[in-house]
């Protein structure tokens, strides 16, 4: 069975922090009216996601409040700012993978501190790209780490459009 909007509303109610709520109790496991929609799974592949189970079948949180307000479930959404627990409507877009991922943080082992620059030990110099359809454009050597910043942000505010990120 496929879940609509209106069975969405039907079971739920929204509240402007971005949480669900069980309109009605389900006898026999713990969910009562009024409770607050969803459990983290531990181990699960997305189990940074807040999820809960209708009718046997997983759900994402934030798909359901989408589908809540919209009436469509995107493939992906993504949170705009960048956290998982923030499900308020105003945080969710529909994104594909490509724009999913460059809405993401600094990855961990990056060294300069700043998105889309890194330092070339063969010319020592700070070497600034953006990466665009799975693809790097190299955007020039500097010798200023602040320069090469400059040059990377404004790329990805180019090509990166409404999903640019730069911390």
């Amino acid at each position: 069975m496929a879940l609509t909007q209106e069975m969405v509303k039907e079971m739920f109610d929204y509240r402007v922090d971005g949480k669900l709520i069980r309109r009605h109790s389900i006898m026999g496991n713990g969910n009562y009216a009024g409770a607050v929609v969803g459990t983290k799974p531990t181990g699960a592949r997305n189990s940074r996601y807040s999820t809960t189970k209708i009718h046997g079948e997983h759900w994402c949180v934030h798909k359901l409040i989408y589908l809540y307000h919209h009436g469509v479930v995107p493939d992906q959404l993504d949170h705009i700012n960048r956290d998982s627990t923030d499900n308020r409507i105003e945080n969710l877009r529909p994104a594909n993978s490509s724009e999913n991922t460059r809405n993401r943080r600094l990855f961990s082992n990056n060294t300069s501190g700043c998105k889309g620059v890194t330092w070339n030990k063969r010319i020592k110099k700070w070497q600034s790209y953006v990466s665009m359809n799975s693809k790097t454009k190299h955007l020039g050597y500097f010798e200023d780490l602040e320069l090469a910043d400059l040059v990377s942000t404004e790329a990805r505010d180019l090509y990166h459009g409404k999903y640019a990120t730069h911390a």
